[in-house]
Protein backbone atom coordinates (compact mmCIF):
# COMPACT_ATOMS: atom_id res chain seq x y z
CA UNK A 1 0.00 0.00 0.00
CA UNK A 2 1.28 3.44 -0.85
CA UNK A 3 1.51 6.04 1.95
CA UNK A 4 -1.02 8.16 0.07
CA UNK A 5 -3.54 5.27 0.30
CA UNK A 6 -3.63 5.23 4.13
CA UNK A 7 -7.13 5.80 5.50
CA UNK A 8 -8.94 4.84 2.29
CA UNK A 9 -11.10 1.96 1.14
CA UNK A 10 -11.62 0.69 -2.36
CA UNK A 11 -14.62 2.96 -2.76
CA UNK A 12 -13.95 6.15 -0.84
CA UNK A 13 -11.67 7.68 1.77
CA UNK A 14 -12.74 6.63 5.28
CA UNK A 15 -13.32 10.26 6.25
CA UNK A 16 -15.80 10.63 3.36
CA UNK A 17 -18.08 7.93 4.80
CA UNK A 18 -20.15 10.09 7.14
CA UNK A 19 -23.49 9.49 8.77
CA UNK A 20 -25.11 9.90 12.18
CA UNK A 21 -22.42 7.69 13.75
CA UNK A 22 -19.49 9.63 12.24
CA UNK A 23 -16.70 8.14 10.11
CA UNK A 24 -16.86 4.37 9.72
CA UNK A 25 -15.47 1.41 7.81
CA UNK A 26 -17.20 0.21 4.66
CA UNK A 27 -19.79 -2.54 5.26
CA UNK A 28 -20.10 -1.62 8.95
CA UNK A 29 -23.44 -0.02 9.81
CA UNK A 30 -23.25 3.08 11.94
CA UNK A 31 -24.12 2.60 15.61
CA UNK A 32 -27.51 3.88 16.64
CA UNK A 33 -26.56 6.85 18.85
CA UNK A 34 -30.11 7.82 19.78
CA UNK A 35 -29.68 6.15 23.18
CA UNK A 36 -29.28 9.44 25.05
CA UNK A 37 -25.94 8.86 26.79
CA UNK A 38 -26.30 5.12 27.29
CA UNK A 39 -23.07 3.40 28.33
CA UNK A 40 -22.91 -0.35 28.14
CA UNK A 41 -21.73 -3.20 25.97
CA UNK A 42 -21.55 -2.25 22.30
CA UNK A 43 -21.35 -4.69 19.42
CA UNK A 44 -17.60 -4.17 19.00
CA UNK A 45 -17.06 -5.02 22.70
CA UNK A 46 -18.70 -8.46 22.41
CA UNK A 47 -16.20 -11.29 21.98
CA UNK A 48 -17.18 -14.54 20.29
CA UNK A 49 -16.10 -17.41 22.54
CA UNK A 50 -16.71 -15.45 25.75
CA UNK A 51 -18.20 -17.68 28.46
CA UNK A 52 -19.69 -16.70 31.78
CA UNK A 53 -19.63 -18.63 35.06
CA UNK A 54 -22.67 -20.83 35.74
CA UNK A 55 -25.40 -19.05 37.67
CA UNK A 56 -28.29 -20.40 39.71
CA UNK A 57 -31.65 -20.44 37.98
CA UNK A 58 -34.15 -20.38 40.84
CA UNK A 59 -37.70 -21.51 40.11
CA UNK A 60 -40.13 -21.57 43.03
CA UNK A 61 -43.54 -23.16 43.52
CA UNK A 62 -45.07 -19.68 43.32
CA UNK A 63 -43.35 -19.16 39.91
CA UNK A 64 -44.94 -22.37 38.62
CA UNK A 65 -48.36 -21.43 40.05
CA UNK A 66 -48.14 -17.94 38.56
CA UNK A 67 -47.24 -19.43 35.17
CA UNK A 68 -50.31 -21.67 35.12
CA UNK A 69 -52.58 -18.83 36.24
CA UNK A 70 -51.19 -16.65 33.43
CA UNK A 71 -52.36 -19.19 30.84
CA UNK A 72 -55.75 -19.55 32.49
CA UNK A 73 -55.24 -22.90 34.22
CA UNK A 74 -56.29 -23.52 37.80
CA UNK A 75 -54.12 -26.20 39.38
CA UNK A 76 -53.35 -27.26 42.92
CA UNK A 77 -50.18 -25.82 44.46
CA UNK A 78 -47.18 -27.59 42.93
CA UNK A 79 -45.17 -29.92 45.13
CA UNK A 80 -41.50 -30.84 45.14
CA UNK A 81 -40.83 -33.03 42.12
CA UNK A 82 -43.48 -31.35 39.92
CA UNK A 83 -42.28 -30.76 36.37
CA UNK A 84 -41.29 -27.15 35.73
CA UNK A 85 -42.77 -25.74 32.51
CA UNK A 86 -39.95 -25.25 29.99
CA UNK A 87 -41.17 -21.69 29.40
CA UNK A 88 -39.86 -20.76 32.88
CA UNK A 89 -36.34 -21.97 31.98
CA UNK A 90 -36.06 -19.99 28.75
CA UNK A 91 -35.01 -16.52 29.79
CA UNK A 92 -32.14 -14.11 29.27
CA UNK A 93 -31.77 -12.67 32.78
CA UNK A 94 -28.54 -14.61 33.24
CA UNK A 95 -26.95 -12.79 30.28
CA UNK A 96 -28.36 -9.44 31.41
CA UNK A 97 -26.60 -9.98 34.76
CA UNK A 98 -23.30 -10.25 32.87
CA UNK A 99 -23.60 -7.29 30.50
CA UNK A 100 -25.57 -4.08 30.18
CA UNK A 101 -27.83 -4.33 27.13
CA UNK A 102 -28.35 -1.23 25.02
CA UNK A 103 -31.89 0.05 24.62
CA UNK A 104 -33.48 -1.44 21.53
CA UNK A 105 -32.16 -5.02 21.77
CA UNK A 106 -34.67 -7.32 20.10
CA UNK A 107 -35.04 -11.07 20.45
CA UNK A 108 -34.79 -12.06 16.78
CA UNK A 109 -34.80 -15.86 16.92
CA UNK A 110 -34.28 -18.84 19.18
CA UNK A 111 -33.88 -22.59 18.92
CA UNK A 112 -34.72 -24.82 21.87
CA UNK A 113 -33.56 -28.37 22.42
CA UNK A 114 -35.10 -30.27 25.34
CA UNK A 115 -32.99 -33.00 26.96
CA UNK A 116 -34.82 -33.88 30.18
CA UNK A 117 -37.46 -32.48 32.52
CA UNK A 118 -36.61 -30.01 35.26
CA UNK A 119 -38.31 -30.75 38.57
CA UNK A 120 -39.36 -28.35 41.29
CA UNK A 121 -36.90 -28.49 44.16
CA UNK A 122 -33.82 -29.53 42.18
CA UNK A 123 -31.08 -26.88 41.95
CA UNK A 124 -30.75 -25.56 38.41
CA UNK A 125 -27.77 -23.79 36.88
CA UNK A 126 -27.49 -21.85 33.63
CA UNK A 127 -24.27 -21.37 31.63
CA UNK A 128 -23.88 -18.89 28.79
CA UNK A 129 -21.46 -18.60 25.89
CA UNK A 130 -21.31 -16.01 23.11
CA UNK A 131 -21.06 -18.22 20.01
CA UNK A 132 -21.28 -15.81 17.08
CA UNK A 133 -21.88 -12.27 15.96
CA UNK A 134 -22.60 -11.05 12.47
CA UNK A 135 -24.03 -8.26 10.36
CA UNK A 136 -26.88 -8.94 7.96
CA UNK A 137 -28.72 -6.27 5.98
CA UNK A 138 -26.85 -3.56 7.91
CA UNK A 139 -28.14 -4.95 11.23
CA UNK A 140 -25.92 -6.30 14.02
CA UNK A 141 -26.73 -9.63 15.67
CA UNK A 142 -25.18 -11.59 18.52
CA UNK A 143 -25.74 -15.29 19.15
CA UNK A 144 -25.48 -16.87 22.56
CA UNK A 145 -26.07 -20.40 23.77
CA UNK A 146 -27.67 -21.05 27.11
CA UNK A 147 -27.29 -24.44 28.83
CA UNK A 148 -29.66 -25.32 31.68
CA UNK A 149 -28.50 -28.19 33.90
CA UNK A 150 -29.44 -29.87 37.14
CA UNK A 151 -26.65 -28.78 39.49
CA UNK A 152 -26.56 -31.95 41.60
CA UNK A 153 -26.79 -34.57 38.84
CA UNK A 154 -25.07 -32.47 36.13
CA UNK A 155 -27.94 -33.59 33.89
CA UNK A 156 -28.58 -31.48 30.82
CA UNK A 157 -32.13 -30.15 30.79
CA UNK A 158 -32.28 -27.66 27.94
CA UNK A 159 -30.11 -25.94 25.35
CA UNK A 160 -31.28 -22.64 23.90
CA UNK A 161 -29.70 -20.69 21.06
CA UNK A 162 -30.71 -17.03 21.21
CA UNK A 163 -30.14 -14.55 18.40
CA UNK A 164 -30.45 -10.90 19.43
CA UNK A 165 -30.52 -7.78 17.29
CA UNK A 166 -27.89 -5.46 18.81
CA UNK A 167 -28.50 -1.81 17.82
CA UNK A 168 -25.08 -0.33 18.63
Amino acid sequence: MRPSDAGTTENAPVNDIQDAGGPRRMNMPAPDRRMGGWTGVGYDDIEVGQTYPPQPLPVSASDVSRFYRSIGEVRPAPEIGTRIPAFLLNEIRALKKQMKFPPGVLHAQEEIEMHSAARLGEPLMVSIAITNKYIRNDKRFIVFDQQVRCATEHRSIMTIKHILYWPC
